[in-house]
């Protein structure tokens, strides 16, 4: 139980196709060099502890992964929701000790969320699960996790971008199996630099602002009789 293990999942930055991805339209979406790490060991406890820097320890029961009202938008609801999904498919979980440190600024718009789900993911695949599921599949959990456990209706770029990693165009018709396609861009050839900035603001306190965003696409969409904008023909 003493041997350690290093886990990583990077932030990403949104090149094109806000709000669009839960309207199962296109995105491009880009990986970046700011990451989620951990350092992590066993326990036999059955317990998910994490610590992170700058944050309060949370401990999850492994046996206990039920959706709470009073953990929403907290850490916790993150790490149950991926904890749970896993075990619904059929991943036999153990504990584990976790040190998380990440130079995603939180709350930045670089996805410091789906990261953490992404991470928390590649754990428990890579400890519990034999790495059995895809990039795509924990990234979906990541988005459950987010969805259900957490309580924001996010579409599913962020934890792709984070979780599949380079430059990717990703188009959302069919959600359970989006089509994928990494895109090789040399921005110095182009006369770019893409750079990170901080502007020391953040939206961490906007989810029922997200949310109205895309109730009102919904609600447009469904005045033309689909339930989302991607099926909306134009005229």
């Amino acid at each position: 139980m003493d041997e350690e293990y290093h886990f990583s999942a990077p932030g990403r930055v949104e090149i094109g196709g806000n709000h669009t991805d839960h309207q199962h339209g296109r995105v491009l979406a880009a990986a970046i060099n700011l990451e989620s790490k951990a350092i992590v060991r066993r326990n036999c406890e059955g317990k998910i502890r994490v610590i992170s820097e700058g944050y309060e320890p949370v401990e999850i029961d492994v046996w206990d992964l039920g959706v709470r009202e009073e953990e929403k938008s907290t850490t916790a609801a993150l790490i149950r929701g991926v904890a749970s999904a896993f075990t619904e498919c059929g991943c036999k979980l153990g504990g584990l000790d976790a040190k998380v440190s990440s130079t995603v600024l939180s709350g930045s718009g670089l996805s410091s969320s789906a990261a953490f789900e992404v991470l928390i993911g590649r754990i428990l695949n890579g400890l519990f699960f034999e790495d059995k599921l895809t990039p795509v599949q924990i990234a979906q959990i990541g988005q459950y996790a987010e969805n259900v456990y957490f309580g924001k209706p996010c579409g599913l770029m962020d934890q792709i971008g984070c979780g599949v990693g380079g430059c990717v165009f990703v188009d959302f018709k069919k959600e359970q199996s989006p089509k994928i396609e990494n895109i090789t861009v040399d921005f110095s050839r182009l006369g770019l630099v893409p750079c990170v900035i901080n502007t020391r603001s953040g939206h961490s306190d906007l989810t029922d602002d997200y949310a109205a965003i895309r109730n009102e696409m919904e609600q447009i969409a469904s005045h033309f009789g689909k339930n989302k904008l991607r099926f909306v023909k134009s005229e």
